[in-house]
């Protein structure tokens, strides 16, 4: 089944059977599919990544506000109090607008903080990005140290999931270094999960493991 978002560009994915809310925004899943037949993760990761740094600044920007949007209607988001959303890099699906979105809303916002060590993601609140973000680890900008305030896992109401490129049953591939993989098998099958990503992140069929826990709704533009 598929069918276009009322705006013509934004879908949403889901393994989830969908509110009907979420029918209203369009459901399920089309758009552009890329084959991987035969390809690795580092090659299928390559050619994402080349597509991503030569999109436009206007329609990056352009195309994360048709993400937002959809992330403002949906019933997860409106439902929730804590929510953990990634700090975007400059070629991904900008997250900046969204949290500061978030915080005006009255939401309680939490983003991911590296630890190399244990190659874990601990959770961090933030209330003013400008002030308590700094580049770190991968060049992600995260709370600085003496600005953290820890949060279990428990406490999330709903995950926004980057990823270097998505499929049609929400599996993900990211950037190689497994953090975000590890944090999603900690998380609570409950805890909804939604992946965002552009048109060019969007394939057919990744390469997976048994691992792997794919998102459950995936929002692209």
């Amino acid at each position: 089944m598929m069918r276009s978002d009322d705006d013509g560009q934004s879908v949403v994915a889901t393994s989830r059977p969908a509110s009907a809310s979420d029918h209203r925004l369009g459901a399920w899943f089309c758009g552009f599919v890329g084959r991987t037949t035969g390809m690795t993760k580092g090659q299928v990761r390559t050619s994402v990544l080349r597509q991503l740094k030569q999109l436009r600044e206007e329609e990056r920007r352009r195309k994360s506000e048709a993400i937002w949007r959809k992330v403002s209607r949906l019933t997860a988001f409106r439902q929730a109090r804590t929510v953990c959303c990634y700090v975007s890099l400059p070629y991904e699906v900008q997250t900046w607008r969204m949290i500061q979105r978030m915080l005006l809303r009255g939401k309680r916002v939490v983003v991911p903080v590296t630890q190399p060590r244990t190659k874990r993601l601990m959770l961090s609140e933030v209330r003013d990005p400008e002030a308590e973000l700094a580049p770190r680890a991968f060049g992600v900008w995260e709370p600085l140290p003496l600005l953290r305030r820890p949060v279990p896992v428990r406490d999330l109401d709903l995950v926004i999931v980057p990823g270097v490129a998505f499929d049609r049953r929400g599996h993900r591939l990211g950037h190689g270094h497994g953090y975000f993989d590890r944090f999603l098998g900690r998380l609570p099958k409950t805890t909804p999960t939604i992946g965002v990503a552009f048109r060019c992140q969007l394939l057919d069929r990744l390469p997976t493991a048994p691992h792997d826990r794919a998102v459950q709704t995936l929002l692209i533009a």
